[in-house]
């Protein structure tokens, strides 16, 4: 009968694992060292989060590649070679948070593009659970971003 053996080799599982070496746990948990995205227009998307938010270009020996500096030992790595359209969905998103999101606004506003709560409302500032001012834009390849700060009431 298969059953027999089946159940055997379930039974002896457990000592099987129990023989093997543990594994250790982490030292140190994992940190988060860059973002990657994949742009049409590696210069044009570059210019972009540095004009926008401040983005400090870091320099790299790759000619197919433009580095920016997140903060906290984090970068934000733009690669070429986008050929379709971003699927768009807020909910997927990168969160930068800025010193002050009327600067922000108003560099999008300068260049017509269109800014929004989370709902999808236009030109309109939502306040977060926790007081953070926020608005979502995407990026020139359809990237959606969550911009903050930490200044109070949203204005409209």
């Amino acid at each position: 009968m298969i059953l027999f053996p089946v159940l055997l080799a379930l039974a002896a599982a457990p000592q099987a694992a129990a023989a093997m070496p543990a594994q250790a746990a982490p030292t140190k948990p994992a940190q988060a060292e860059h973002v990657a995205i994949q742009a049409a227009d590696i210069d044009r998307s570059a210019t972009f989060y540095h004009e926008a938010f401040g983005l400090r270009v870091i320099p790299t020996p790759l000619k197919n590649r433009r580095w920016l500096d997140l903060g906290n030992g984090l970068a934000l790595h733009i690669l070429d070679g986008r050929t379709a359209p971003k699927p768009s969905n807020r909910n997927e998103h990168l969160a930068l948070h800025v010193d002050d999101l009327a600067t922000v606004t108003a560099w999008l506003d300068q260049r017509h593009l269109v800014w929004t709560d989370l709902a999808g409302t236009q030109r309109m500032m939502q306040l977060r659970f926790d007081g953070v001012r926020q608005i979502y834009v995407q990026d020139p390849d359809g990237y959606w971003l969550e911009i903050g700060d930490s200044r109070g009431v949203p204005s409209k």
